[in-house]
């Protein structure tokens, strides 16, 4: 009999890898991360920035609050033109965290990882390369090499999260769709106190990267990211023993002292797999899409696969759901990753013209955009990472609200307040928003009065001071403290919405549908047929 050392491997501990196996144990699903390297260690601030709606999906693992502590929260973002500013975006404040929040991605690994080592149901095996998998009806099997020699592994299901240069994707049969560009871009993480607003600074054309782009991003601990592109002669190693490096940066901050933290250079790329699921295999992260650095949108994006992979796993691995629940993973996750190579490749043409006539234009909307106020909009400075909405999915309903990452708001829960995301997460709920107690307890009664096999819970929002009698014995009763959140939610008549685990809307209903509680729910947890898997055959002997 072969033995499954647990119901998910993970093969990746960057942060998507992190988040996936610390999700599924909050389900109560064990897993194994198999990582490559012998440790974590640094490799510079890599990606740098958080949006706040991730943030939740951290903040469901125990680790959002100390990501937010740490980082540098920023609520403006500002654009120039040769050094004359042109626009300036102000993201107001927010209930729970900031819009974005800055720090560097090594730092978030290590707070994931010190969580994950604290949870019974996650295991990390360093130094584990995988060679070679194989699946069938049952499972997935790979082959790590490990300085102990190579090692056989088994897992129910296996989640890809092993980076841009994946080597699972052509193990599984994926192709990377897409391009890379030619253009080559140069990070530099500095250490210095600079005189700038702790925002985000974009420059089109400056006297210090004449004819390109630079973008400036605050990080703790007075580091600063300074992100250049690059002619095509430039040799940066080069650079950094002739001291051009430091006339470049000093360029850009003066005579004030520095030292460089890490710097690196890149190529961006827009690409995308072709298939998210081949059989029992997920990928997730970079392994999944390559995108772009402007918008924040690749460890943003790989978070959300991961909390999007997670419940429907925990399902699956639990027998209440069926294998066809993680097509929806694909169906979901590939239609965001498109969503983000379109918004990217818009930004990508603005900023890199392909062709004459693109530039020219390109570059007659950076002259008239300082002395004319309506061509301002025209500059495309990269558009800021949101949550994808799942409105096409083949399990959300089409009502309102479908497919959001479901609104915030205060609620006072059993006398404390609290958020109402937090009550999210942990299984699917029902999510009453009304003000009538006696319809509240009509709408529990129906909801309550056909069982599943789906894990669930109730949520009523109420109206301050409306008595929640026997009710608190049924479900979880939240008093809202401000108008805003029932105004979010509809601000009409009573309904009830089927918010998921990971807090997207999957259909908003009529509290005459109560009854159907059971049906919508299953319904939303996809079908439980049994599909044909696409196997990936065992290789011969050579």
């Amino acid at each position: 009999m072969t033995t499954t050392h647990a119901p998910v491997g993970i093969v990746g501990a960057g942060p998507v890898g992190l988040v996936a196996a610390l999700r599924l144990a909050s389900f109560g699903i064990r897993s194994v991360v198999l990582e490559a390297r012998p440790e974590l260690f640094k490799q510079g601030s890599k990606a740098c920035l958080i949006q706040g709606d991730v943030l939740e999906v951290l903040d469901k693992v125990g680790c959002a609050d100390q990501v937010a502590a740490e980082g540098v929260t920023w609520h403006v973002a500002r654009t120039y033109i040769r050094g004359k500013q042109i626009r300036e975006t102000v993201y107001p404040p927010r209930l729970g965290f900031g819009p974005f929040v800055n720090i560097s991605q090594y730092r978030v690994e290590q707070i994931l990882l010190a969580r994950l080592l604290t949870e019974p149901l996650c295991e990390v095996r360093w130094a584990h390369r995988v060679s070679d998998l194989t699946q069938d009806a049952d499972g997935v099997t790979v082959q790590a090499v490990t300085p102990e020699g190579t090692r056989e592994l088994r897992f129910a299901h296996l989640m890809a999260c092993d980076g841009i240069h994946s080597e699972l994707r052509a193990m599984a049969g994926v192709n990377w769709t897409g391009y890379s560009h030619s253009d080559r871009f140069l990070i530099t993480d500095i250490r210095a106190a600079l005189p700038l607003a702790q925002e985000r600074h974009f420059h089109y054309d400056p006297p210090f990267n004449p004819g390109r782009q630079l973008v400036i991003h605050p990080q703790p601990d007075s580091v600063w990211r300074i992100d250049w592109q690059l002619p095509p002669d430039a040799d940066i190693e080069a650079e950094r023993r002739t001291g051009q490096l430091d006339q470049r940066i000093r360029a850009v901050i003066g005579d004030i002292p520095y030292e460089i933290d890490w710097l690196s250079t890149y190529r961006f790329h827009q690409r995308v797999a072709d298939r998210l699921r081949v059989g029992r295999i997920l990928f997730a992260g970079d392994a999944a899409h390559a995108l772009p650095p402007y918008g924040s949108r690749g460890m943003n994006s790989g978070i959300q696969d991961a909390d999007n992979a997670a419940w429907k796993l925990a399902l699956v691995a639990a027998g209440a759901a069926g294998e066809t629940l993680l097509d929806t993973y694909h169906q979901e996750r590939h239609a965001a990753a498109n969503e983000n190579l379109r918004v990217t490749e818009a930004t990508i043409q603005f900023m890199v013209p392909p062709s004459r006539l693109r530039r020219w234009i390109r570059n007659a909307i950076l002259r008239l955009a300082a002395p004319v106020k309506s061509m301002r909009g025209h500059v495309n400075s990269g558009r800021m990472a949101e949550p994808y909405v799942y409105r096409d999915s083949p399990i959300v309903d089409n009502s309102p609200l479908a497919g959001v990452f479901a609104p915030d708001g205060l609620v006072v829960v059993a006398g404390r307040p609290t958020r109402l995301r937090r009550l999210f997460g942990a299984e699917f709920v029902g999510l009453y928003v009304g003000a009538d107690p006696a319809q509240a307890a009509r709408f529990v009664a129906d909801a309550r009065r056909d069982d599943s096999e789906i894990p669930a819970r109730l949520v009523l929002v109420l109206p301050p001071g409306t008595p929640a009698g026997e009710l608190s014995h049924l479900a979880t009763v939240a008093h809202d403290t401000e108008p805003g959140l029932r105004a979010a939610y509809g601000g009409g008549q009573a309904t009830w919405y089927l918010v998921r685990p990971d807090g997207h809307i999957a259909g908003a209903y009529g509290p005459e549908r109560a009854a159907d509680f059971a049906e919508i729910l299953r319904r939303g947890a996809g079908s439980a047929a049994q599909p044909e898997l696409v196997p990936i055959p065992a290789k011969e002997a050579s």
